[in-house]
């Protein structure tokens, strides 16, 4: 399993939802989306009602073909993925829709996320910029626990990127149409495969040896960083990326691993799931205590600040007309059951014999009941604005065309 986050969330809510659930889709007509969670009306609602420029994160978690994953599965995944995204938030603090693909060949899960916490109106973005540093726990945690191929198995890792990478060039080979090898392409695996050439000679063995090739062919190094190497022409400018294996800061030549036998196998797996098991909940930790602090709730004090408070019980006595302490009367015949000795005693001013609720604790629920009104109009009110402005969207006028 790995996971994406999009570099979209500008715009209006309708995009990401109906994009997610459209079926005029290369693949969906025999292989349908399908929505787990949420409703795309609301999520689009609420996307719409943001005024900042941010207002939304969609991703995907995808699996390879050959992995194969249960409903059940997909609940506990959603769940996990949820308590991460949204660690120490209440269910009405926030917003997700859920939509299983399966049309591209293998199983996906997307999602869209208002960036809003819906109980301040906060920004609230589930996986900012490092998102991986907390995600990636969630993603090797259930890949070990499930034996799901792993993104960063050292037997399934690439020299070089496939062309399939590029989502834009997918998803035009997905519509049909034909994808031009550029030039920039074209450039790109002419000097991979000089690479790879010095590599199988035993010229290059490492990232410095990689470095002094690129030099070699008359290319200037433009920027290393962990995983990719950058390049520029002298002569025309071009700056070309790469990425891959061979490309990484540590990288040296595979050699073959001595196999381990099955027990060892088991008990590696062990104490990796332990110790993701440790890191997740720190994540958790991590992520709640920040959630908290900065979407406290307003109501979380509201039943011990207003508490109706009521008397407290009576010493069981049995009492006569006139307060004074009475003593039971005998009944030889039994036709009149005995007055229970746990009679309540009569306040001052209330002579009916029952107890007198408490002034502080009649307050406060009317002033609990009057805030919960206010929250019904204020929520009303907010509703009230969205369709006011779907319906202005809808009606306004086409803007002219001046012609010149």
């Amino acid at each position: 399993m790995i996971m994406k986050v999009f570099p979209h969330g500008l715009g209006e809510g309708d995009k990401p939802t109906r994009y997610l659930v459209r079926m005029d889709y290369p693949g969906r007509e025999e292989k349908p989306p399908e929505v787990l969670r949420g409703d795309p009306g609301i999520t689009r609602a609420l996307i719409d009602s943001i005024d900042r420029r941010w207002k939304f994160t969609s991703g995907v978690l995808a699996w390879h073909p050959d992995d194969k994953v249960s409903p059940e599965k997909e609940e506990e995944v959603m769940d996990a993925f949820e308590r991460v995204a949204f660690a120490g938030l209440e269910p009405d603090q926030r917003n997700i829709l859920w939509v299983r693909h399966n049309h591209a060949g293998h199983h996906e899960l997307h999602f869209v996320i208002p960036r809003l916490e819906l109980s301040s109106g906060k920004a609230f973005n589930a996986c900012p910029p490092g998102w991986q540093k907390d995600f990636d726990v969630f993603r090797d945690l259930f890949n070990w626990r499930e034996q799901w191929a792993r993104p960063d198995d050292p037997a399934r890792e690439r020299e070089n990127p496939p062309k399939k990478a590029d989502l834009f060039k997918a998803r035009l080979e997905r519509w049909g149409k034909e994808v031009k090898e550029s030039g920039y392409d074209k450039a790109r695996e002419a000097i991979h495969a000089y690479l790879k050439e010095k590599i199988v000679q035993g010229l290059v063995s490492d990232r410095a040896g990689i470095l002094a090739a690129l030099k070699e062919a008359g290319l200037s190094i433009n920027r290393a960083g962990k995983d990719y190497i950058s390049v520029k022409d002298p002569e025309s400018g071009k700056k070309l990326r790469f990425k891959g294996s061979i490309y990484r800061e540590n990288w040296t030549p595979r050699t073959a691993e001595p196999e381990e036998n099955e027990e060892e196998g088991r008990e590696k797996t062990r104490k990796i799931i332990a110790r993701l098991e440790q890191e997740l909940e720190r994540v958790l930790e991590k992520r709640g205590n920040y959630n908290r602090k900065r979407y406290s709730l307003k109501w979380a004090d509201i039943e011990q600040q207003f508490r109706l408070v009521l008397p407290e019980k009576q010493e069981a006595l049995n009492h006569d007309r006139n307060g004074t302490d009475a003593q039971p009367v005998f009944d030889p015949i039994g036709t009149e059951r005995e007055r229970p000795a746990g009679g309540l005693r009569p306040e001052a001013e209330n002579s009916g014999g029952q107890p007198d609720a408490s002034p502080d604790g009649i307050a406060g629920l009317e002033a609990l009941v009057h805030r919960c009104q206010r929250s019904v109009r204020e929520l009303a009110n907010r509703v009230d604005e969205i369709e006011k402005r779907r319906v202005e969207r809808e009606t306004a006028p086409a803007p002219r065309m001046r012609m010149r």
